[in-house]
């Protein structure tokens, strides 16, 4: 009929049909579970430029309840994560636990895809952002991908082009294979700590006040437009950058990606969770 968008559903209706014979169906629950994480759709290419391949971003989920057998690297707990109760249940019913995916196909050096989603967070009262990082090798993946070529980085910013932060971590491949989620040594497998990315909201304002300090010094590579970017003191692998004149008190968007830091077109695949 007239029906637009989503944002007046008052009735929904369920069909089961075409069975070729009788069957009993026990009905538990009905859920509807919301994505806050869309495609970024525009270049992230550095100055604008194109890139030489056109590469595509898959985003899904894994989760512990589907995915605890999957191939070729098989889902399990953050180290320190265990799954919450339900406590709306008379009986111990434990909660499914669940990452987000990345996944990235044909991607060209220095090119990057991501999601976003847009908040109001006022991120003075925090300390640190935390977040667990999970890399591997597709099936078929026929680009070699190896270690450190591929990056997650985090923007967070009053927009995702001229005024943002990001914190960018070379990520440490998964050797193939299955691992027990109650093993400190396979879930550290899976989630290596220096994938991890956990940095103190204070290197974030010292790398504007640094890059402030050389635009006032006259240095003529420095710019609010351009990117300036260093190394994390606590991290050295892990690299810093400002553009434009973000503010921690007024985030409005968070982006998480993906970036190609290598030399040629690569393919892979990415868990982020728990940020």
């Amino acid at each position: 009929g007239s029906i637009r968008n989503f944002k007046s559903i008052r009735f929904i209706r369920m069909f089961l049909t075409d069975f070729e014979k009788d069957i009993h169906l026990r009905f538990a629950t009905f859920d509807l579970v919301r994505g806050e994480w869309r495609s970024y759709t525009k270049s992230l290419y550095p100055n604008g430029l194109a890139p030489s391949s056109d590469g595509k971003l898959e985003v899904q989920a894994v989760n512990i309840e589907e995915n605890a057998d999957r191939t070729p690297v098989n889902y399990v707990l953050p180290p320190g994560v265990t799954r919450e109760t339900d406590p709306g249940q008379p009986q111990l019913l434990q909660l499914n636990e669940q990452s987000m995916v990345l996944r990235v196909r044909d991607l060209a050096p220095n090119d990057a895809k991501a999601v976003y989603k847009t908040t109001s967070y006022d991120m003075r009262q925090y300390k640190r952002l935390q977040m667990f990082v999970h890399a591997e090798k597709l099936i078929d993946d026929i680009s070699n991908l190896q270690d450190n070529e591929l990056t997650c980085f985090i923007r967070i910013g009053t927009d995702m082009v001229n005024n943002y932060y990001e914190y960018e971590v070379p990520l440490s491949l998964t050797p193939h294979g299955n691992y027990s989620t109650y093993n400190e040594s396979d879930q550290f497998t899976v989630w290596p700590s220096g994938n991890t990315m956990n940095f103190n909201f204070e290197s974030l304002t010292d790398l504007k006040i640094s890059r402030n300090r050389a635009k006032r010094e006259g240095n003529n590579n420095v710019t609010f437009q351009t990117p300036y970017s260093e190394y994390d003191p606590d991290a050295p692998l892990n690299k810093i950058t400002v553009v434009g004149n973000p503010s921690l008190s007024e985030v409005k968007t968070i982006m998480i990606g993906v970036r190609n830091n290598s030399k040629d077109i690569k393919s892979g695949e990415v868990w982020v969770n728990e940020l």
